[in-house]
């Protein structure tokens, strides 16, 4: 892991909350030169630490008016069907988010879609057609009270 000093903990909330800012923007917030800034920020990215950018798109904008969470359970709890399972669900455009769980499933999923009729067809066409699934309990989102991406580095 790398060590992070203040400076490179004021750039990466910074470019959090606006990842569009410009080089010039983010050297005055750190009381930098723009050379130095540039240098930290790639720094920080050739180290995993910042995997990507993206623009983060309002659903209801696009008619994405469903968000569906998924819980899922295997037949077996065998290496080969885990594998199957995941290389399967990160070929599929609705899910958004895999994460493998313990407890009474096995897989969390965050699905978007535009509505329950869409969900009942990814449901039929997609997720049932696997003979590893063998239990799936979904919950529908009614209202969103925080949707954040950023994680706060002190």
């Amino acid at each position: 892991m790398q060590t992070l000093d203040a400076i490179d903990k004021k750039l990466l909330n910074e470019l959090q909350e606006d990842g569009k800012q410009s080089i010039k923007q983010l050297a005055q917030k750190v009381n930098l030169s723009i050379t130095p800034t540039h240098e930290r920020i790639k720094r920080i990215e050739a180290s995993g630490i910042i995997k990507k950018y993206v623009a983060l798109i309002d659903p209801e904008s696009i008619n994405i008016n469903l968000v569906v969470y998924c819980q899922v359970t295997l037949a077996k709890h065998q290496e080969d069907y885990f594998k199957e399972f995941e290389t399967y669900i990160n070929t599929l455009e609705e899910v958004q988010e895999v994460c493998y769980i313990a407890g009474a499933y096995d897989y969390l999923l965050k699905i978007v879609l535009r509505d329950m009729k869409e969900y009942q067809e990814f449901i039929l066409d997609k997720i049932s057609q696997l003979k590893i699934v063998s239990n799936l309990q979904s919950s529908f989102v009614i209202r969103q009270l925080k949707d954040e991406t950023r994680i706060k580095i002190k």
